[in-house]
């Protein structure tokens, strides 16, 4: 008795060869992805990339066989990693394209753009400081409160208190951040109030949030012209769990020879070195000379989602839905 298969050969075949329609399939899905912003639909577009390649190959053993077949990939392996090294040398970097996989640079840079990357020297505040204060810079928190006694903390003030929220000196920072401020070396930390808004307008509150930063007695506000630059976290870091980091620039610290890079997400209330799990016992050092990658010029929307499937970041991550409005100057 001969076993119908409803066309179901013919459509495997056609999206074996026909890369009009795998393009389609895989862009219908995406779409989906980002209207309803369902981890669902991101694992479909990841099943989906998976089983054209294995019909693809499938295919191709069924034509020429597993030989030909073979070197086939090879020779497009081959032709890949060239022209990824060539692109390498072009725009002197190890990661000349990179995905955006967090929410932390809204509403300049979204999740899931492709971000091309240039290894060329980055636009921040240049600071010098001695060995030792920048030894300082990875030590603990000094918070000094309104009441003028001081509290030392791991990280910042602000991640303590999204942590331990009953903590009534926390209670006091929600109400009234700018009584509060926190020294790490030669770094005097200044909290205000940050406009925390939805993007599809259902609510707006205030929030505390790095208002600038104080070094050796000179001012430093958030400066929006400044690169964002892509750097891979130190291992054992909090932010090595994520991968490469896309932050603009806040400073460009030098000590002796060496340069560290100090960065901040636009939609994230404190810079980088202030963020602390105490759960996990992790925080964040400042990135140097060798972690440093590039800097980001340009931007192609919606491209890197494929990327951030195939590596298994299927949800959105914290404030996608929210921007955050700096104080006024």
């Amino acid at each position: 008795m001969e076993k119908k298969d409803f066309g179901f050969s013919k459509l495997t075949e056609r999206l074996a060869t026909d890369s009009v329609l795998q393009f389609a399939v895989i862009a219908v899905t995406l779409v989906l992805y980002i209207i309803t912003k369902s981890g669902i639909f991101g694992i479909l577009v990841m099943l989906e990339i998976v089983g054209i390649v294995a019909l693809e190959v499938r295919h191709g053993v069924g034509r020429h066989g597993w030989k030909d077949e073979l070197k086939e990939i090879a020779v497009s392996l081959a032709v890949i990693l060239v022209i990824w090294i060539a692109a390498m040398f072009i725009m002197k970097t190890p990661v000349p394209l990179n995905a955006v996989v967090s929410c932390s640079m809204l509403p300049n840079i979204e999740r899931g753009d492709l971000v091309v990357v240039q290894g060329a020297e980055p636009a921040g505040y240049d600071i010098q400081l001695t060995p030792e204060e920048f030894a300082q810079l990875n030590g603990s928190v000094t918070v000094y409160t309104e009441t003028g006694s001081n509290v030392t903390l791991k990280g910042s003030l602000y991640t303590y208190c999204a942590q331990y929220p009953s903590d009534p000196m926390c209670r006091n920072f929600l109400s009234s951040p700018s009584s509060f401020y926190e020294a790490r070396g030669p770094f005097t930390f200044h909290y205000d109030n940050c406009l925390r808004e939805s993007r599809e307008q259902k609510y707006s509150l205030t929030t505390p949030c790095l208002s600038y930063v104080e070094v050796k007695g000179v001012s430093y506000r958030p400066d929006f012209t400044h690169d964002t630059i892509v750097y891979g976290p130190a291992q054992g870091d909090l932010y090595s769990l994520a991968g490469d980091i896309i932050h603009r620039l806040y400073f460009k610290v030098h000590v002796g020879n060496s340069t560290y890079y100090l960065t901040k997400g636009d939609n994230n209330p404190v810079m980088d070195i202030q963020e602390y799990s105490y759960s996990r016992a992790m925080g964040n050092s400042p990135p140097g000379n060798s972690q440093y990658k590039g800097k980001v010029i340009g931007r192609i929307p919606y491209i890197g989602y494929l990327k951030l499937f195939i590596s298994g970041f299927f949800s959105e991550t914290t404030n996608c839905d929210s921007t955050l409005e700096m104080p006024p100057a």
